[in-house]
């Protein structure tokens, strides 16, 4: 007996009668996003650290033995002196990746048994009786590989930033900047990686818990969901007018599920009219 089966039967048992066709909204992985950007904004700061504390005070000294205007294309001492330093600084970073990688993995655990927690909600909002899931590999299969994704990104997350900042002391030193001007880019770039954390913390998590719920509403042959915005000014123009509209999880719209695409902060009401037909 499927899953879905043995839904109806349950809810012909227990002579339930359906009280809507939508379900109500489900909510969105908040404290799951916001625990993976905390994470990776520590990993940020750390790197903000270590370039405050290594790499700046030797910035001077490196535009020093660069010498003059007129040598300072000359490959020498001062470029091996650099990359030693930025390699120094990248591995000062490996316990904070660590530890932030660990706690990642126990986010996506988490936003795994949230979905299912919706879902369950979902169903016994309409029907009301709870759903029994037993394809549980398959889940564990998308949590796994959220989780591979996620370790081998905050390595690169980490990588791309420091070797930006090197870049951005090497351009300094080749034209001639003062040690201040190089100083204030690095900072200006601190901002533009703590703005990248927010946006692939909130766009990872809507994604993996996106993915969660289309298998879990599958398992129950649900194949059609209605589109939820958060209804205020931020939602984009596109996701506004699919608000309140039906969509097929096996034909997406442009852009993807809600969720799926970068930001999006959309969810779904599981649609039931068939299932409901089968209970009445």
């Amino acid at each position: 007996m499927t899953p879905r089966q043995e839904l109806v039967e349950r809810a012909k048992r227990e002579g339930k009668k359906p009280r809507r066709k939508v379900a109500p909204p489900a909510r969105r992985p908040e404290r799951e996003i916001r625990t993976h950007r905390a994470r990776l904004r520590d990993i940020r700061r750390a790197i903000e650290r270590a370039i405050r504390d290594r790499v700046f005070p030797e910035i001077e000294g490196i535009l020093s033995e660069a010498g003059t205007r007129s040598d300072r294309e000359r490959v020498g001492g001062w470029t091996d002196r650099l990359a030693d330093l930025f390699t120094a600084t990248r591995s000062s970073l490996d316990p904070v990746l660590q530890d932030a990688a660990e706690e990642i993995e126990s986010v996506g655990d988490r936003i795994a048994e949230r979905a299912t927690e919706e879902q369950v909600k979902q169903i016994r909002a309409v029907i009301g009786v709870e759903p029994s899931f037993y394809d549980d590999d398959t889940i564990r299969g998308l949590v796994d590989s959220w989780k591979r994704e996620n370790n081998a990104f905050i390595r690169r997350y980490a990588d791309e930033a420091v070797e930006e900042m090197q870049d951005a002391v090497q351009r300094g030193v080749r034209s001639g900047r003062r040690t201040r001007e190089i100083q204030r880019e690095l900072r200006e770039r601190f901002g533009i990686t703590d703005r990248r954390a927010e946006r692939i913390a909130r766009t990872g998590a809507s994604q993996l818990n996106a993915q969660i719920t289309q298998q879990r509403q599958r398992q129950l042959g649900i194949d059609r969901y209605v589109w939820r915005t958060s209804e205020d000014s931020r939602v984009r123009g596109e996701h506004e007018e699919r608000n309140g509209r039906v969509f097929s999880w096996s034909d997406p719209p442009f852009g993807g599920h809600p969720g799926e695409d970068v930001n999006c902060r959309c969810t779904y009401s599981a649609y039931l009219e068939d299932l409901i037909g089968e209970i009445e």
